[in-house]
């Protein structure tokens, strides 16, 4: 694979940016059930794989892009000789000392090839500069392939939220320490 360079966005970037398909194909996803009692009520997700391949949208729209990452604390960009070919966005909670990635975006040609990886650690390098303790993903419950990356970079589950995307599917979070 070629070297991959990160760095922060610029405004010529974001025509290309915008560009990217940010919809997903997956045969897994992760199935929420839910059992509420007078006392209890305990939420289960499990691992369920489907009878064929499901395209996945993204679960914002990819219309306002532009506004919604100028309200972001950072946008990075990874790059293959000055091109790029992947994003990650987050806000930065000073309170909670957390960085939240709410967008990670890798061009269909480049994925599966450790550029979202290299993102992420990107981000922590980042988040760790600032003095920030921990690191959150939110995903759509659907997107097995970000689930799962979140498990081999060591991201524990720590929440979901029931319609939490326009599209009203549910987010799952993970996180963990930065280093």
């Amino acid at each position: 694979m070629a070297e991959v360079m990160i760095r922060p966005a610029v405004s010529p970037d974001f025509t290309i940016l915008s560009s990217f398909k940010h919809a997903i194909e997956t045969q897994t996803v992760w199935q929420m059930d839910q059992d509420s009692g007078e006392k209890e009520i305990a939420v289960h997700f499990r691992e369920m794989k489907l009878p064929r391949l499901m395209k996945l949208s993204y679960p914002r729209s990819t219309n306002n892009l532009l506004e919604r990452w100028k309200e972001l604390s950072v946008l990075l960009v990874a790059c293959v000789d000055n091109v790029p070919i992947g994003y990650i966005s987050s806000s930065s909670i000073q309170t909670t000392s957390n960085v939240w990635i709410k967008d990670l975006v890798v061009h269909e040609r480049w994925r599966r090839q450790g550029v979202a990886t290299s993102l992420i650690k990107a981000m922590m390098e980042w988040g760790e500069e600032r003095g920030l303790k921990r690191i959150t993903l939110e995903m759509s419950s659907k997107n097995y392939p970000a689930i799962s990356m979140a498990h081999k970079l060591g991201f524990e589950f720590c929440g979901y939220n029931d319609y939490f995307y326009e599209n009203n599917d549910i987010a799952v979070f993970f996180a963990r320490l930065i280093r």
